[in-house]
Parts: structure tokens; C-alpha cells; sequence
């Protein structure tokens, strides 16, 4: 859908003409355009209780990051990845027309937690940040864990095999090296280029990677190794990731958002995108359970 605001703000553009007309009356031909476009957004399956909701939800910042097959830029420049495509989905459904900025993940959690109006994705919905953020979606489904070669001499059978093994390559920042860290894992490889992860476990400079199912199923893509030669050794988290927005985000921004969501949804364009970045299914880790207290 165009942006349904400049198309109908367009209509009021008659050269020579608007600088004649007195502050009163522009305000109620604004009115008028913004009413216009609340109609064009509510056929379009997103409606609104009142018309300033729709420029509210528009003029949100959308931010994200290079974690492929998530999110990143392709060879063109072009934001590509299964969780950017599905926010560019709900950003067409409402007539979104912002650049979507890609920056360090770090930068972008400062952003979201110190500016108004950010929206960012895709992010991990923890228990630790439950209250930080509001949440739209679930953008894409994911299973976490960690893995390890096949043929390595002596695979990991128990938590504390994992603990004293060697270097686990896990994201800088995200969620899983915090969870891991708060469990007493000290032998973590922080990597702040994701993409390289499996490559390093290929070359030996990690012993084991902490990944997704579906971001594994994207590293494989340019790698020596394949799907068989790796096992998920520890499965601890099966989740989603969102789009996340700060707290004080006004309620007619999330409810449009999340009926954007709803409506892909409904229409197949959401199973549609999965379908294309595929899921690897089947998992049987030797190790299973959360990253709790018990373990």
C-alpha cells in the first residue's frame, strides 16, 4: 500500500494556491487528509480510532542488525534475512516508508533504550527484558542450543563437559551470552561477525558454536562443512524473536504494528517467508532442558 498520508495530503497541493489559505483552514484540510488516510489504512485490513494513531505509527524509527539469515544487506545493499523480511511485510501493510537503519546490535539497543519512537528487530524475548520493551509479533519461530563436530574425540555428555570444554563461539552482546555467562559458562568466544561462526569451528579456533536452527542452516550455506557434521550437543531454548519497541511506545502504535503482523499472517504472506528461508527440524541433543537454576 503507498503511504496512504502522502497520497492523500497529494490532493491538497495546488500551486499558488496554498499560501493563501489562512492556518485554520489548513489545519481542517489536514484533518481532512489524515481522516482520508485512516480510511485507505482501515480497508487495508488496520484501522484506527483516531487519525493522529496513524501518523504515530509511521513515524517510528525501525532499526536492526547484519545477523544473517535475520537480517543483513545483500551484495546490492538491499535489507534481506526471514526476520526482516516479515517487518518489511507489516511495514507495506501500513504504508511504512522510512529507511530501516542496520547498525551494530549494541548501538541499536542503546538507541531503543535512550530515544523515543525506535522500533528494533529482531530481538529475543527474555525474561530479563520482558519489562523493558513491547513486543510485535512473533516475527520468526527458533530453536537455540549449542553444537559441536561430529567427530570430535569426546562429545559433550553433561553440563559441565560443556563448561570445561573448549572456546564456545556464541553473538557479542545478544542473549544467549548473557544467559550462558549468568549459568557460570567462562569459557565463551565472543563473535561480533556472526556470519563467521562456523567457519571458525571448521578451522578448529572454537570447539563449539552457539547457534539457531535456522541461523545454522544459513552459515552451512558457505562452509566446508555440512548439516551432518555437526550435532546439537545442548538444546536450551526454543523462542521467538520480535519486534521490539521502548515501553513508553503509545498503545496505537503497538496495536498497529501487530494488526500489520496479524493480517500477514492470515493472508500466507508470513508461512510464505518461512517456506523460504527454511527450518531444520528433527533435533535429538544429547543434553536437553533451560538455562535454569537446576542445571
Amino acid at each position: 500500500m503507498p503511504n496512504a498520508i502522502g497520497r492523500a495530503l497529494g490532493r491538497l497541493v495546488i500551486p499558488g494556491f496554498a499560501k493563501t489559505l489562512k492556518p485554520g483552514l489548513i489545519a481542517g484540510m489536514v484533518l481532512s487528509a489524515l481522516s482520508g488516510a485512516m480510511t485507505v489504512a482501515k480497508a487495508d485490513g488496520v484501522s484506527f480510532g483516531d487519525p493522529a494513531d496513524f501518523v504515530r505509527s509511521l513515524d517510528v524509527t525501525l532499526l536492526t542488525e547484519e545477523y544473517p539469515p535475520f537480517n543483513y544487506l545483500d551484495e546490492t545493499g538491499k535489507l534481506r534475512g526471514i526476520g526482516a523480511e516479515v517487518v518489511q511485510a507489516m511495514a507495506a501493510r501500513l504504508g511504512y516508508a522510512k529507511r530501516i537503519e542496520v547498525m551494530a546490535w549494541k548501538r541499536a539497543l542503546q538507541q531503543i533504550d535512550t530515544e523515543s519512537n525506535i522500533g528494533v528487530f529482531s530481538m529475543t524475548r527474555t525474561p530479563q527484558r520482558e519489562d523493558l520493551y513491547r513486543w510485535v509479533g512473533p516475527l520468526v519461530p527458533t530453536n537455540a542450543g549449542i553444537f559441536q563436530l561430529v567427530d570430535t574425540p569426546n562429545l559433550a555428555r553433561s553440563l559441565d563437559d560443556l563448561r570445561h570444554s573448549g572456546l564456545i563461539g556464541v553473538q557479542a552482546g545478544g542473549a544467549d551470552e548473557t544467559a550462558l555467562r549468568s549459568y557460570g559458562f567462562e569459557n565463551l568466544e565472543p563473535l561480533h561477525n556472526p556470519r563467521v561462526g562456523v567457519q571458525m569451528l571448521a578451522a578448529g579456533r572454537i570447539s563449539m558454536i552457539v547457534s539457531s536452527d535456522i541461523e545454522l542452516f544459513e552459515q552451512l550455506r558457505n562452509s566446508p562443512l555440512e548439516r551432518d557434521d555437526l550435532e546439537m550437543v545442548y538444546a536450551f531454548s526454543s523462542g521467538d524473536l520480535y519486534l521490539a519497541f521502548l515501553k513508553t511506545t503509545p498503545d496505537a502504535v503497538i496495536r498497529a504494528w501487530q494488526h500489520a503482523y496479524d493480517h500477514i499472517i492470515e493472508d500466507g504472506q508470513f508461512d510464505r517467508i518461512m517456506a523460504e528461508y527454511g527450518v531444520i527440524e528433527g533435533q535429538s541433543p544429547r543434553i536437553s532442558g533451560s538455562l535454569s537454576h537446576s542445571q
